[in-house]
């Protein structure tokens, strides 16, 4: 399993005009690879989840620039992402 070895988190609080995205983060996988523009998502229900980077195509459609192949590393990532937000934003 790949390691992250760093998380950065950006506020990026949605709420105000009914969105969802509560952060933006890059994430550092040992130390020599950065995935950046990750979004933290807030569900209907409390919880968070995390969007990849996405890009448009010409004809207005968004494809995947990262797609994780490894359920484990995704819950690894977003794990991450979710403690070091929490921890930004002084929650629990």
């Amino acid at each position: 399993m790949l390691k992250i070895t760093d998380v950065k988190i950006y506020p990026f609080d949605t709420s105000s005009i009914g969105g969802r995205i509560r952060a933006i983060a890059d994430i550092t996988i040992e130390d020599t690879f950065v995935i950046k523009g990750i979004k933290l998502v807030q569900n209907r229900y409390g919880g968070y989840f995390i969007d990849f980077p996405k890009k448009s195509t010409s004809q207005g459609k968004f494809i995947d620039i990262i797609e994780p192949l490894d359920k484990r590393f995704t819950e690894s990532v977003r794990r991450a992402i979710v403690d070091k937000y929490k921890e930004v934003m002084n929650l629990e």
